[in-house]
């Protein structure tokens, strides 16, 4: 029985906070406030951090696209001074080929040149000893001479034309050869390099200058916004402060109206226990007085019936209130109170 008692003792106070906690089914107005502020500067977080992550991808982009697009001009630098070399070289084996095409083009015509010499003086030792050998005339060998110096004549006309078109052929592979290492020497030239160096500076420099005013104008539009969600954050803590501040006004005036109404209540339940002592001590001394009468009446008529005078006989004790008649009741009680 007493561990029962005292089990019940101790789930007493449980009873009673898990009625607290049933009762406690409503949210106060400050409690709701927090909460939307929570709420709000949760959000502002989650657009920060999203902000700052697209800022973050933005600057790793544009380091990526500058580290890119160096490279790339790098490369270009580079396959265009390869491309130069290979042009020079293809240049050089060229003119290696056509000139070794023309030497032994000219070297041909020479050995033809040599080896129909050779033919005429082997044809020319034939007829000769032909000739010997026929024993023939002056006239036979006259016009011989003449034809041969006809054939010979119409072989020098034709080594003078192959000549000719040789020196000239050599000539216009001068000529070309010259326009080439010209054409070669004014692209390969310091002043065309200073020119492509030069672009390629204007090129980095632009881009440089493009990206610091992409910075800047990304520094500049994330301060703005910074700017902007720090007066919005004022606003906002301005607003709750506002709030707290006029829901303190609030309680302070109901606690006022409240006190109030109290005081005005216990001053009403004043006045109205004051009108009720009045009114129970006048129906007191209403029936007091009428006691008093119907004593003095119940004294005359006993003196009347014994023939005693009236002030000799004594006054009797009332049976219902046990109490003397001239002995009066404390105040506030009395027929009232019994009432």
């Amino acid at each position: 029985m007493l561990g029962r008692a005292r089990g019940g003792a101790t789930d007493a106070p449980k009873e009673e906070e898990a009625v607290r906690s049933e009762q406690k089914e409503f949210t106060t107005k400050a409690e709701y406030n927090r909460w939307l502020v929570r709420q709000e500067n949760a959000k502002s977080a989650e657009v920060t951090r999203d902000e700052a992550k697209a800022g973050e991808e933005i600057i790793k982009e544009r380091q990526r696209r500058h580290t890119t697009q160096g490279l790339s001009r790098q490369q270009a630098a580079m396959v265009q001074m390869k491309r130069a070399s290979e042009s020079l070289e293809a240049h050089r084996q060229q003119n290696l080929t056509h000139g070794r095409k023309v030497y032994e083009e000219v070297s041909g015509w020479r050995v033809g040149a040599k080896s129909t010499k050779d033919e005429w003086a082997k044809y020319g030792k034939s007829i000769r000893e032909q000739q010997k050998a026929n024993n023939a005339t002056a006239a036979s060998v006259q016009e011989l001479n003449e034809s041969k110096k006809a054939a010979a004549a119409i072989t020098r006309q034709e080594d003078q034309a192959k000549e000719a078109e040789r020196e000239k052929l050599k000539k216009q592979r001068e000529k070309d050869v010259q326009g080439m290492a010209a054409q070669i020497r004014t692209e390969t030239s310091d002043q065309t390099i200073d020119a492509a160096k030069r672009v390629f500076y204007e090129q980095r420099l632009k881009s440089a200058n493009d990206t610091k005013a992409a910075s800047a104008a990304w520094a500049k539009e994330r301060a703005e916004k910074s700017t902007t969600f720090r007066e919005a954050q004022t606003k906002r803590r301005n607003k709750s402060k506002a709030a707290r501040s006029s829901a303190g006004k609030a309680r302070e005036l109901l606690l006022t109206s409240r006190t109030a109404e109290a005081a005005a209540l216990r001053e009403k339940k004043r006045t109205l226990s004051e009108a009720h002592k009045e009114r129970m001590q006048g129906e007191y001394l209403e029936k007091a007085s009428l006691v008093k009468s119907v004593i003095q009446n119940s004294i005359y008529t006993e003196g009347e019936a014994t023939g005693s005078p009236p002030g000799s006989a004594k006054l009797l004790a009332s049976p219902k209130s046990g109490r003397s008649p001239g002995r009066s009741p404390p105040v506030g009680g009395g027929y009232g109170d019994e009432a």
